[in-house]
């Protein structure tokens, strides 16, 4: 298991670690302000509270949503799962890295901002 931040993308595969980079820059490039640590075992990014964190899968890597319950109807194509408030949006490649990809978590950044959730 990882110790840090870097050495968790380092130890991903190539293609994982293209994906995860990509959506690292996006969350880094959005919110600037927002801290990254490892919880779980994954790279998380908080604000007030945890808003993402990225799970890397042998096919994709997931963009872990934890105001994804409030973000369902910005994008029900694209963010999936049925938790209380965690969901996911599943990237298997760095083109799935779209624009609605950006918005949501433009959005989710500023849930964190305005409606804070804490998560359990």
């Amino acid at each position: 298991m990882a110790k840090t931040v870097e050495s968790w993308f380092e130890g991903l595969e190539p293609q994982q670690r293209e994906i995860a980079n990509a959506l690292k820059a996006l969350i880094e490039q959005t919110g600037p302000a927002l801290s990254c640590q490892l919880a779980w075992g994954f790279p998380c990014w908080s604000g007030n509270e945890r808003i993402f964190s990225i799970a890397a899968y042998k096919d994709r890597c997931n963009l872990q949503l934890f105001y994804g319950a409030q973000l369902t109807n910005t994008s029900p194509d694209r963010i999936e799962g049925t938790g209380k408030a965690l969901r996911h949006v599943k990237v298997r490649s760095v083109e799935d890295v779209d624009e609605t990809v950006k918005q949501i978590v433009a959005e989710a950044i500023r849930l964190d901002a305005t409606n804070p959730q804490r998560v359990r």
